[in-house]
């Protein structure tokens, strides 16, 4: 029993801290889904597992318009979630929609983004980034080790830069000593710091001079 109570709280803290990542609120998603503002909070997070199972097997389109609004493919959600499926869901090219984004890209350690000629571009097919426009995106190579297990090295991650920059959220971080950083933004007796997901890594204080770029809006996972 016990063993249960923790998997739904794995599961339910996963979504949460997935729509936190993407700026939304439990009551926008459960709209996105065609739902009740009430429907996440009363019918999916007190047990997770077996709603989305229930879900998967009944009302796969619901389903799937949910792996939409939280902008993950089946796999994703399984390995963020740990609720596994009999059976791949269905193939997530088929029905998770894509837009092709060109956005500057840099390499973590070097300095900030520039959106001109002189810039390395990357393409990417991205779910839609609602009302983000490229002007405002651009992505970051991760190195190095501090970001595991959320980052590895050689991940590419897109910030947006009106993001707001809240208590929790993976954040890119121009710090005037190191170039561009990826970490998590927190707020510890009224400052910020910036934390790494290894806890081999120690938090940083925010300094006067960094500057916080943008905040994460997806990952592609190195291959």
């Amino acid at each position: 029993m016990g063993a249960d109570i923790l998997a739904h709280e794995k599961a339910a803290s996963a979504i949460r801290k997935r729509i936190k990542e993407l700026g939304l609120s439990q009551p926008k998603v459960s709209r996105m889904v065609g739902k009740s503002a009430s429907w996440l909070a009363t019918q999916v997070l007190p047990n997770p597992e077996g709603a989305l199972r229930y879900l998967w097997a009944k009302e796969p389109e619901t389903f799937r318009r949910l792996l939409n609004a939280l902008q993950w493919t089946p796999e994703e959600f399984s390995q963020a979630t740990g609720i596994r499926f009999p059976s791949p869901v269905v193939d997530s090219s088929s029905f998770i929609p894509t837009t092709r984004y060109r956005m500057p890209i840099i390499e973590a350690g070097a300095g900030p983004p520039m959106w001109n000629e002189n810039a390395e571009y990357i393409t990417l097919d991205l779910p839609e980034l609602r009302g983000k426009g490229e002007r405002e995106l651009f992505a970051v190579r991760v190195k190095g080790d501090s970001m595991e297990p959320t980052l590895t090295d050689g991940d590419v991650v897109v910030f947006w830069t009106e993001g707001a920059p809240e208590p929790g959220r993976v954040v890119a971080v121009h710090v005037h000593w190191d170039g561009v950083v990826i970490k998590r933004l927190q707020r510890y007796n009224g400052s910020w710091y910036l934390y790494s997901d290894n806890p081999a890594h120690p938090p940083l204080p925010l300094g006067e001079h960094d500057r916080i770029l943008g905040v994460a809006v997806n990952l592609v996972r190195r291959i």
